[in-house]
């Protein structure tokens, strides 16, 4: 089933069968592991699976990674409590007036330039997204054909995703005049003869992280319950964004425990599966790499235009390989996380239920046989 083939008559009788109940957070992921090799590997075929794969990894965000990088100066070794000392410069040279229009020109022009063109991504990232569910949903790899269909689903998502981004910008916003206003002393100090230490700025530092923290949690909180319960509505019943809503508020209401245990599970189920699976691929490529070293050195020896002539092709293919292998795995994660999001939600979404368990088709009856005429 490549490209506009036929989408495959069934799933397997598994999938078919609709549970006695809802699955719970915990029920549901070993079908949404089985749905998701079915999906992807069965039949399998590389040009088919790279094509979801890669359609997974841009509408469903396959690996989300947290780095939490920190940068502590390192003190002299004799003792802990040594200052941190900030320069004492003067504030450089303000620029003239003609310099400081047209820098601020030319950054107006960047975001009336970057922001159409960064909204505009997101339309078709979030088209995408309908696409991609409608896809797995019904069991088909037609991309196009599903993206004709949600175009108008797609920009009434994109304006409540505007409309929540704006919020977060002006809460951040807020939160930052507010830490201002409140360090205001202890920032006005720098540059002076008389510096704070950077302990000084441990408050300062323990705010700013504990609330970028929270707002982090908080979007990627409503971004699983846009993606996964309220896109469906919106997509299977065209529904406006305030009927998607409240549908949603009112399955999370009877269930709030286990909608918690799914964004909880969610995380950790992907988690581990990107561990291992990067794991998987970066033991082969670390040998390959080292394979290529001695390789490349043994022919230095011989010509260095020689190693340069087959390393460099080498390395590229490597590096395409390793391109490639990443959005499968990403690509298998995605759609493991759509797979887990219907069988979790469907249970509780009729209009989902109806697709994802369609009833059996009627078993033909047996011919009856005619009775004997008696002379």
């Amino acid at each position: 089933m490549v490209g506009g083939a036929e989408p495959r008559p069934n799933l397997w009788y598994a999938f078919r069968v609709t549970p006695v109940r809802p699955y719970s957070a915990t029920e549901a992921i070993s079908p949404a592991i089985a749905r998701t090799k079915w999906f992807l590997f069965q039949p399998f075929r590389w040009g088919r699976f790279l094509k979801l794969a890669l359609v997974s990894c841009l509408a469903e965000g396959g690996m989300s990674s947290c780095n939490f990088n920190r940068s502590l100066p390192s003190g002299n070794s004799g003792g802990a409590h040594t200052p941190f000392h900030w320069p004492t410069d003067h504030m450089p040279h303000i620029p003239p007036l003609p310099a400081m229009a047209a820098i601020f020109g030319f950054m107006l022009v960047a975001m009336l330039i970057v922001i159409p063109v960064g909204i505009f991504i997101s339309y078709l990232l979030i088209r995408l997204r309908f696409s991609y569910f409608d896809c797995v949903l019904r069991g088909r790899d037609r991309i196009g054909e599903a993206w004709s269909r949600y175009h108008r689903q797609a920009m009434r998502y994109l304006g409540l995703s505007l409309m929540i981004g704006v919020c977060f910008w002006v809460l951040i916003g807020v939160l930052a005049y507010q830490g201002y206003q409140h360090f205001q002393p202890l920032l006005q100090r720098l540059g002076t003869d008389n510096p704070p230490e950077f302990m000084d700025f441990l408050p300062l530092i323990a705010a700013a992280f504990s609330s970028l923290m929270l707002i982090g949690i908080a979007a990627a909180l409503i971004h699983i319950a846009m993606s996964n319960f309220v896109l469906p509505h919106m997509a299977l019943e065209d529904a406006s964004i305030g009927e998607a809503l409240a549908d949603v508020w009112d399955d999370v209401r009877m269930e709030p425990l286990q909608f918690f245990l799914f964004i909880v599970l969610r995380f950790l189920v992907a988690l581990v599966g990107g561990i291992a699976g990067a794991i998987a691929i970066g033991i082969p490529f670390v040998i390959l790499v080292l394979i290529g070293v001695v390789v490349v050195l043994l022919l230095k020896l011989a010509s260095t235009a020689l190693a340069i002539f087959l390393g460099v092709p080498a390395g590229i293919l490597l590096l395409g390989l390793l391109i490639l292998a990443f959005i499968g795995l990403a690509g298998t994660i995605g759609t493991f996380r759509r797979n887990y999001a219907l069988l979790f939600y469907a249970g509780r979404y009729p209009a989902m239920a109806e697709i994802l368990w369609p009833p059996p088709p009627p078993v033909p009856s047996a011919p009856v046989a005619a009775e004997p005429q008696v002379g």
